[in-house]
């Protein structure tokens, strides 16, 4: 009998006990979804599949007692030994069922199946790459990658930053899971002028916007991940770290109007919320957007 096929977040999510921790829920991150859960001792007894890429990253596990799964994947069983920052591999159609005996904190890191291929390649489809089911395996890139992408979920999100890392972690797994080794190609010029000027352009007429990772790099005609290789090569940061100081700059010159509330200034040059451009500010000013003001009165 072939696995009962789960295609919409409610079926998923009828598999645990609770709501996830965490979640992108309705949203994605270039075709990519996230979720932290906090699950106790249970079992998903009917074998089930999905029609997107999974990759599970347990993250935490009490100390007082060793970790025990017992998983079939794709038709395979194995009895095994969990431990904090292994993954497991599901790829798009592939059943499984599982049984663990302590509770834990794991990670769902979900790709639609054309994302993969689209991080390396826009003229990808679904059935360019398919990955390689894998039962726990250590994996400390995945691990820091799911890590940072917890932290953006709890700060509020920071779009571009997690297109970063979610288009990291697929030109991961299609170098280390793929039946078929993507060749990654390399170069040292960066940008041509005319693109660079295009970018730039488009990012200071939008600060104000939800800016992407796959809407810049559109404009240029290539890749996610190419396109944030050849912008760091041509001004020394990533994307979205350029981004945030153009932010921040901007916000220096609205600060200037002393009736202008902060938090209005906040989301006038892009930030979730106040907070969030305090933080940024302090890091890269060495000050708050309110100290700043009260230092630099025209």
């Amino acid at each position: 009998m072939p696995p009962r096929l789960l295609s919409t977040a409610s079926q998923v999510q009828s598999l645990f006990t609770a709501p996830p921790l965490l979640s992108t829920q309705g949203f994605c991150w270039h075709g990519a979804h996230v979720d932290c859960r906090w699950e106790p001792p249970g079992a998903i007894e009917e074998e089930v599949s999905t029609p997107w890429h999974s990759v599970v990253l347990f993250t935490q596990f009490p100390e007082s007692e060793p970790v025990w799964a017992e998983r079939s994947i794709d038709g395979r069983f194995k009895s095994e030994r969990v431990h904090p920052g292994d993954i497991l591999v599901l790829p798009a159609g592939v059943g499984q069922r599982s049984r663990w005996n302590v509770p834990g904190e794991f990670m769902n890191l979900v790709f639609e199946t054309a994302a993969l291929g689209r991080s390396l390649d826009e003229a990808a489809d679904g059935t360019t790459f398919e990955l390689i089911p894998h039962f726990a395996t250590q994996d400390l890139l995945v691990l820091q990658l799911g890590l940072c992408l917890r932290r953006v979920l709890q700060s509020g999100g920071e779009r571009l930053y997690a297109e970063a890392l979610t288009t990291a972690l697929a030109v991961h797994l299609l170098q280390t899971y793929a039946t078929r080794k993507p060749q990654l190609k390399t170069y040292g010029n960066g940008l041509a002028k005319p693109q660079l000027e295009r970018v730039m352009d488009y990012i200071h007429s939008h600060l104000d916007a939800d800016l992407s990772l796959e809407t810049l790099s559109t404009l240029v005609g290539m890749s996610a991940h190419y396109f944030a290789q050849l912008f760091k090569q041509s001004t020394g940061v990533a994307p979205h770290q350029y981004v945030i100081r153009c932010r921040v700059q901007q916000a220096k010159t609205l600060l200037a109007q002393p009736d202008l509330p902060i938090a209005d200034i906040a989301c006038r040059v892009g930030f979730a919320h106040q907070s969030h451009l305090n933080r940024h500010f302090r890091r890269l000013v060495g000050t708050t957007p309110g100290q700043w003001r009260q230092a630099n009165r025209f």
